[in-house]
């Protein structure tokens, strides 16, 4: 069902503008139905998503035989491939950030799975969080008062940091570790200092008198959702099977 919903997803969601434009794009959001665009600007990392979900998917279902048969999601890897190559990731948004940082844990963890994909897309990764998060910290916001914050966008870079433990960990119990013996374990060790932020955005949503802020109740659904995976990051971060 998940690479069925992949491929539907891929084939109303990215186009190709022109004859003489070939570089595939993607739509923001598409109507209920698929029918049309509703926002058809792209974000930014959203290509990133898609290829590393299809690659994830792809992996899934060579392991689970029963799982034989359905797309086998080639051509949508290839897609998202072609709309990821160059492409500058930096963002100073917090949850764009943490974005990034999840999506970096998966690509190493089927890394080590043994997927064939490109591994200088998580130094990549790794290093356009890394100046993300440097500019992060320094800004301020995490001194606001609630009713001046987003939750779930601190909370989606909670969830980042607790992917940057996780990989951190790996490394250090691992001695073959990809990560190990790597050039992009500096950057790694440089990301593992910012993780105590997670504990930090955290404790804040966790007060009652801060999710009575008009901020929180607002987007009372989502930001339940983030702290809650934020809370129990592994059952969102870990692969199966990894």
């Amino acid at each position: 069902w998940a690479r069925e919903l992949a491929e539907t997803a891929y084939a109303a969601f990215s186009y190709v503008p022109s004859i003489s434009h070939r570089s595939r794009r993607m739509y923001w959001k598409m109507s209920i139905d698929l029918s049309r665009p509703q926002v058809p600007s792209m974000g930014q990392h959203d290509p990133l998503d898609g290829y590393i979900t299809c690659l994830q998917l792809h992996a899934a279902a060579v392991g689970v035989p029963e799982s034989a048969g359905g797309s086998n999601l080639e051509e949508e890897i290839r897609g998202f491939a072609a709309m990821v190559e160059g492409r500058d990731w930096a963002t100073t948004d917090p949850l764009g950030i943490g974005g990034l940082l999840a999506d970096a844990y998966r690509l190493q963890q089927l890394i080590q799975g043994g997927e064939l994909v490109d591994k200088g897309l998580l130094a990549t990764l790794l290093t356009a969080s890394l100046a993300g998060l440097e500019y992060f910290a320094e800004s301020g916001e995490l001194a606001e008062p609630a009713d001046r914050r987003l939750a779930f966008r601190e909370l989606g870079l909670a969830i980042g940091l607790h992917a940057v433990e996780l990989m951190g960990e790996a490394v250090h119990r691992e001695s073959r570790h990809p990560l190990a013996a790597s050039p992009t374990l500096p950057r790694l060790e440089a990301l593992v200092k910012y993780v105590p932020l997670a504990d930090r955005i955290e404790s804040f949503w966790r007060k009652p008198e801060h999710r009575s802020a008009p901020t929180w109740l607002e987007h009372r659904d989502i930001n339940e959702v983030m702290l809650a995976a934020s809370l129990a990051p592994a059952g969102f971060l870990v692969l199966i099977g990894s």
